[in-house]
């Protein structure tokens, strides 16, 4: 069941919320409100994250998709995502390091390694929080194989988002003696585990996307999540699932932060905006002209939020079916997820730039915080370029080009 008149800025009766959704989007909520109280002072300390992802492991929400025989909340990705959306209208940064924390589990579990219950069984049990190596700098990570089992790990990343602040990094990389592609969960608290600590952008300031440093870093052998293919070989289905997963959590958190923007500046213009002196009316929403550019920022949310929600539901049943899909298929979704994305980037970089429109000079403050929604958005949209995806889909639609599985897509 779809739950966008929970979700959406205009709600749908038609479309009632899936079971056990509405508790989590309401807790979602709360959260943001507490986010909110400090963000401007946190994000201009360019402070560590680490207070907040207190916050979510508190209120439970990082056993949210860990099965419940597991000791997690067995919600599904419909729920998490949508919940990480809610909470991204409040906190970017935060939300974006919670979906990324989602993302990097249901990776784990769709691997379905030997080690992969007892790893998220802990997860559930000690609160752990996870991020990921990033991506390498030179090449791919190198896993040296230890006498004992388990490996040792070298590499730099260049951003690895959340890793200052996770006890668990998603490590992809390359056996050093037989050339297959390894996945492994590294325990962030031992020596050789070096975030740079240099992470100072326009944007997602609370993100710790600081660049990263393995120095002969320690897995042991139980933390070997899978073995695939060797680096010359092409890899299987599950392996290319992943980044699906991201690019359409990427859609989400757009959207989030979009809606956002226009929350925060239809409060402000009920609540604070100031009449222009032509518009010959007594409240400032009363002007047509306002009344308008609101009209076109919802619109334009819904519509991705439509294409979004069936994105999503488009690569939760790929996940499903992995063991079956085919390449065609797979190839079919990830343009739906591409079309979903570059849709989330335009509609959402516009309706965040142009809250300003209307609501004036003075919503430009640094204490109102109403710019940290675009600066978000334009950092996050930065991820992969928009023009790629724009000539992704151009060249399948054209010509049945099928996108090559990457890191991007």
């Amino acid at each position: 069941m779809s739950a966008m008149s929970h979700q959406d800025l205009l709600s749908d009766p038609s479309h009632p919320p899936a079971p056990g959704l509405a508790d989590w989007l309401a807790l979602a909520d709360e959260l943001g409100a507490r986010l909110r109280l400090d963000i401007t002072e946190r994000e201009q300390a360019n402070a560590s994250p680490a207070p907040q992802i207190a916050m979510l492991r508190d209120a439970g929400l990082l056993t949210l998709t860990i099965p419940s025989a597991w000791g997690g909340k067995g919600q599904p990705w419909h729920t998490a995502v949508q919940t990480v959306r809610r909470l991204a209208r409040s906190d970017g940064a935060i939300a974006q390091l919670l979906g990324y924390h989602y993302a990097w589990l249901r990776i784990a579990q769709a691997i379905g390694g030997a080690n992969t219950q007892a790893l998220l069984t802990q997860t559930a049990s000690q609160g752990w929080f996870w991020a990921s190596a990033g991506a390498p700098r030179a090449g791919r990570l190198v896993l040296h194989p230890r006498p004992e089992g388990g490996y040792l790990v070298q590499g730099e990343s260049g951003f690895a988002t959340g890793a200052a602040v996770a006890d668990r990094l998603f490590v992809r990389g390359v056996d050093s003696a037989t050339q297959r592609v390894v996945v492994v969960a590294l325990d962030t608290r031992q020596a050789g585990v070096e975030p740079g600590g240099d992470w100072n952008a326009l944007g997602l300031r609370q993100s710790a996307s600081d660049s990263l440093r393995l120095v002969n870093a320690a897995v042991a052998a139980q933390d070997v999540l899978g073995t695939f293919q060797t680096i010359s070989e092409p890899p299987p289905m599950v392996s290319t699932l992943g980044v699906l997963a991201f690019q359409s959590l990427f859609t989400q958190l757009h959207l989030g932060m979009a809606e956002g923007a226009v929350l925060e500046a239809a409060d402000y213009v009920r609540q604070r905006a100031q009449p222009w002196v032509h518009a010959q009316v007594a409240h400032a929403q009363e002007d047509p002209h306002i009344q308008n550019g609101f009209g076109q920022a919802v619109a334009s949310l819904q519509a991705v939020a439509a294409l979004a929600e069936r994105a999503d539901a488009a690569v939760s049943w790929l996940f499903g079916h992995a063991e079956s899909a085919t390449p065609a298929q797979r190839a079919e979704v990830a343009e739906l997820v591409a079309c979903a994305k570059i849709i989330s980037v335009q509609a959402g970089l516009a309706a965040a730039s142009d809250v300003f429109n209307l609501t004036g000079a003075r919503a430009t403050r640094r204490a109102q915080g109403l710019d940290r929604h675009w600066r978000d958005l334009r950092t996050l949209t930065l991820h992969d370029p928009l023009a790629y995806k724009l000539n992704e889909v151009g060249r399948y639609f054209l010509g049945g080009e099928a996108p090559e599985p990457s890191n991007y897509r």
